[in-house]
């Protein structure tokens, strides 16, 4: 049996208070509208105008973001009424229930005084024939059943409530083409409409477009050399934070392979499986976000993590070079700790290198590692599939990608599959996870990838998450959650 224990009166006073926090708040929006969504430009110079508008958008987001929550709350403050309702609807059934079987009590008592002498002789009562405990135990069940049915619609109402708070997951898995589940939470829907409307906008500016497509400019060499350049190296570094490597235990070594830097995490108890995670970005180093998540790795699983600081674009780098030195690497691995101990990970620029290195054993017929996860890896960088431009709320411009691809091809037509993976044979991978969300710009290549999987009987599954953006597991809170499940799949 469920008991629900409440104060009506309580709840009722909880839900006027918030209306009035609501109403409160409300008014506080409004004056502030003005202020905030209209912004005049401080000068008449192009980037005084950029600025006051992307200012002025982010004020129109934060006024977007205020209306959903006081929709929000106003639904909460009806359910809290509602409920406050129904418990006292049904504390008063129970007065009425427990006064009657009372009554029904007592009643029986006279009777059995009454019946007592002579059900010892004839074995039958004088009076009554049992519709009186038929009565009694039917005014029981109402009184068990009443808490138990209040029970479930609150902790339905409460579960609408954590899940618009804390999300709910994508569905595991999947093998076949299906469709987007889950939902993001309140702080993933939040950075997604503030935080990165950042670099959404910075991307989009022509002037930011021009300089990284120039080789040799002075903003793609930022972006290159950011892990050398003070203060950016705290977002760009070349390694793990020496004080999260300390206090995890971990060794952190510099080695080479074919000219190539390769970063090495070795936890403090290894426990002999290695992980080649090959980061994403392509003009620029890893994030910060990536080696906060190779050192959890290493420190969760035992599993050692090599972490290849290949060139970038803005170095001159192409596929030709870059995919063939990748896949030797993950041979390299291979033949020292065994196909059996060797797994890779890869996000993004670093996802379609994944994907395309292990093709390329494939193609020459060498080992494969044991497994794979692709997080919203990159499947052809022609990027000229009609529905990118119908993906909303991506802070990648394919404006941008779409010369960059050109640029990652080299000699090399745009659809060999060095470049985009995409149009490579499937046949012979290991098993692969890739993980996408409808905010992703690679989301509709990947839903081609995937009837071509299906198509090749390729052991590739998906895990689609509605409302993620592009790189999601990495940069946004939700991402938390997944990993558990990527060491799994990673087989660490």
């Amino acid at each position: 049996m469920s008991y629900v224990i409440s104060a009506p009166e309580m709840m009722t006073s909880a839900a006027t208070d918030l209306a009035g926090i609501e109403s409160a708040l409300s008014a506080a929006h409004a004056a502030a509208a003005t202020r905030t969504t209209g912004l005049l430009a401080a000068a008449a110079d192009e980037v005084s105008e950029a600025i006051a508008a992307l200012f002025s958008a982010h004020g129109q987001e934060f006024q977007a973001l205020g209306a959903q929550a006081a929709a929000f709350q106003d639904q909460f403050v009806q359910s809290l009424t509602a409920s406050a309702g129904s418990y006292a609807h049904a504390e008063a059934a129970n007065v009425v229930a427990l006064k009657a079987s009372s009554v029904q009590t007592l009643e029986r008592d006279v009777l059995g005084v009454i019946n007592a002498p002579l059900q010892a002789l004839t074995e039958r009562p004088l009076l009554g024939t049992g519709a009186t405990g038929n009565g009694f135990a039917f005014g029981q069940q109402g009184i068990r059943q009443t808490p138990t049915t209040l029970a479930t619609g609150f902790t339905g109402a409460g579960n609408t409530l954590l899940n618009g708070i804390f999300g709910s997951p994508a569905d595991p898995p999947s093998t076949q083409p299906g469709t987007f589940t889950g939902t993001p939470s309140l702080l993933t829907r939040i950075e997604n409409a503030t935080l990165l409307k950042v670099p959404e906008t910075f991307f989009h500016l022509p002037v930011v477009e021009d300089q990284l497509l120039t080789p040799g400019s002075p903003l793609s060499s930022l972006f290159a050399n950011a892990s050398n350049i003070p203060g950016l190296s705290l977002a760009f570094p070349n390694s793990p934070p020496k004080l999260v490597s300390l206090l995890l235990g971990e060794t952190v070594q510099h080695n080479t392979y074919d000219g190539m830097d390769v970063v090495q995490i070795t936890p403090s108890h290894p426990d002999g499986d290695y992980v080649v995670a090959i980061h994403g970005g392509g003009i620029c180093p890893p994030l910060i976000f990536h080696w906060l998540d190779y050192s959890w790795m290493a420190h969760q699983t035992g599993a050692t993590i090599e972490v290849p600081l290949y060139p970038s674009v803005a170095q001159g780098s192409t596929a030709g070079v870059v995919v063939p030195k990748m896949a030797g690497l993950i041979s390299s691995e291979i033949d020292a700790h065994g196909a059996s101990h060797v797994s890779v990970l890869g996000d993004s620029a670093g996802g379609s290198m994944a994907l395309a290195s292990v093709e390329y054993l494939v193609a020459n017929s060498e080992a494969v590692p044991a497994s794979m996860v692709l997080l919203s890896p990159v499947p052809d960088n022609s990027f000229s599939n009609p529905n990118i431009a119908l993906v909303g709320g991506n802070w990648l411009p394919a404006s941008l990608l779409q010369p960059l691809g050109k640029e990652w091809a080299g000699n090399l037509p745009i659809d060999n599959y060095e470049v985009s993976p995409l149009h490579g044979s499937l046949n012979g991978l290991p098993p692969t996870t890739i993980y996408a969300g409808t905010q992703d710009l690679v989301a509709p290549d990947l839903l081609v990838l995937q009837q071509e999987a299906v198509a090749q009987g390729a052991p590739i599954s998906f895990v689609l998450a509605n409302g993620q953006t592009h790189d999601w597991i990495f940069i946004t809170p939700d991402g938390a959650r997944y990993w558990p499940q990527i060491y799994q799949e990673l087989g660490i």
